[in-house]
């Protein structure tokens, strides 16, 4: 069950405590059914999509601190999940060559935190190997080794357990 669903429920609790003079017994037990259930549901759900739910709850992990809560994080993985696939691929791709241009930067004592110390980097004779480095990965080099690897994970056995 979502946050979101459980909230309803709850308020549904709530409300029927609130009114206390026509709930009836069957009502509580109902609600409690209907609970119960709607929990089982979605932990068979998630039980199918076990891969899913590991890497949905790193991502939980990782990211709620950043976002105040559960409820920041999964509002901005609702809109990072509307972005299609070839674009995170793309964005992925830039962040690899950033990633070597910072490696061969660090490489030569420049300190990346230091924009005078950047600035000086880039005047000198690296705007060669700068651009060579930031076209190193290209999208096409990206997705291949993506999906060798999404599918490497996905027929791993262990993944599942």
């Amino acid at each position: 069950m979502s946050w979101k669903d459980k909230q309803h429920i709850t308020r549904i609790f709530n409300s029927f405590k609130r009114n206390k003079t026509n709930i009836y017994p069957e009502d509580i037990n109902a609600l409690k059914s209907l609970d119960e259930l709607i929990n089982d549901n979605s932990k068979t759900m998630t039980a199918g999509n076990l891969i899913f739910a590991k890497l949905l709850c790193l991502y939980l992990r990782q990211n709620a601190f950043a976002h105040k809560g559960v409820k920041g994080v999964i509002y901005a993985l609702k809109k990072e999940l509307k972005s299609p696939l070839e674009h995170n691929l793309w964005l992925l791709t830039k962040e690899l060559n950033n990633i070597d241009l910072e490696l061969y930067a660090e490489s030569k004592g420049v300190n990346i935190r230091n924009w005078e110390s950047i600035q000086a980097f880039k005047k000198e004779d690296n705007q060669e190997m700068i651009n060579k480095i930031l076209n190193g990965w290209t999208v096409g080099i990206v997705e291949k080794s993506f999906y060798s690897t999404a599918n490497d994970l996905l027929k791993d056995i262990e993944n599942y357990t």
